[in-house]
């Protein structure tokens, strides 16, 4: 993703991508509430930065499967290759793990799956709490591109405008266009390069969540290109278990990342056009407790033993 959505993409091969590109969902007949002034938007904002965090904590308790199909194609259009992915994944102390079980619709034989899922735990490492991480399969994991994105920034360093309300799965949402402040001062390496980015984002207004938003390049970053755009879909889901009155009735998951990257390695550019669908998302509880006469030195026997 995604909450803070972990936006996983892949190349593969010399320049097959793995990316993301735009699903427009369409607008309800009902009637939008109307347009907020700055001041208000303001507000809204802030609101959302507090609900996603929020919302990061219960979505890290969520197991997950999640597919990707991805395409490339040269300059005039020629398609290059293809390749698909089937994974699962679970986030542990803050960390996204995730495995991969299917390339291209087959399992992955032993050798390849260790050399895979050491590349994986890299990257899940290295791109801990990063809102955007794009992987080039064949590269060492310290070379792809990590970046935050907008949506963790607009009541700080982006200008913000509002272009109107759309409904999106039945709900009422303000769409907000974000552009970097001229003036803007990031606090960290982090924040400069979410200014990198422009955004386009759909605010659910009775969560104050984004469920939709499209992000473009401004800036090349290393061999991402100016002008590739990606999309994350997120999906609101009732919280069920009873017993806790303290959870809120609802989770934001991400559902689906698009994008239409462009990337150019010496003299090569190709296009990739690929899809991300996360789906099967279930809810876990892990714990851990010290058996009572357990601990010992290393080499001692456990006492009663």
């Amino acid at each position: 993703m995604v909450c803070r959505t972990k936006v996983r993409l892949e190349l593969i091969a010399l320049l097959i991508y793995c990316c993301a590109q735009a699903l427009i969902g369409a607008a309800s007949g009902q009637q939008p509430s109307q347009t907020p002034r700055d001041d208000d938007l303001s507000v809204l904002l802030k609101r959302m930065g507090v609900s996603r965090r929020a919302n990061e904590r219960i979505s890290a308790r969520y197991t997950y499967d999640w597919t990707s199909s991805c395409k490339s194609y040269n300059t005039k259009g020629k398609l290059l290759g293809e390749h698909s992915t089937k994974w699962v994944a679970v986030t542990i102390d803050g960390v996204e793990y995730h495995r991969i079980i299917e390339e291209n619709g087959k399992p992955l034989a032993g050798k390849k799956q260790i050399a895979e899922q050491k590349r994986s735990d890299s990257t899940g490492e290295l791109g801990q709490d990063y809102d955007f991480v794009f992987q080039f399969l064949g590269m060492d994991p310290r070379d792809y591109i990590y970046s935050d994105l907008p949506v963790s920034y607009l009541d700080t360093l982006f200008d913000n405008r509002v272009i109107g309300h759309e409904f999106v799965n039945g709900r009422d949402n303000l769409v907000v266009e974000s552009t970097p402040k001229t003036n803007a001062s990031p606090g960290n390496d982090r924040a400069k390069s979410a200014l990198d980015w422009k955004e386009k984002t759909w605010i659910d207004v009775e969560d104050a969540m984004p469920s939709r938003y499209d992000v473009e390049l401004l800036n090349k970053k290393n061999y991402l290109q100016k002008g590739s755009t990606f999309r994350v879909e997120n999906t609101r889901l009732p919280i069920t278990e009873s017993g806790n009155s303290r959870l809120p009735p609802k989770v934001w998951l991400v559902h689906t990342i698009n994008g239409h990257p462009a990337c150019r390695i010496l003299w090569v550019t190709e296009i990739g056009v690929c899809e991300h669908d996360f789906y099967n998302y279930k809810r876990f509880q892990s714990e851990a407790r010290v058996i009572e006469d357990s601990v010992r030195e290393n080499g001692a026997p456990a006492v009663g033993k």
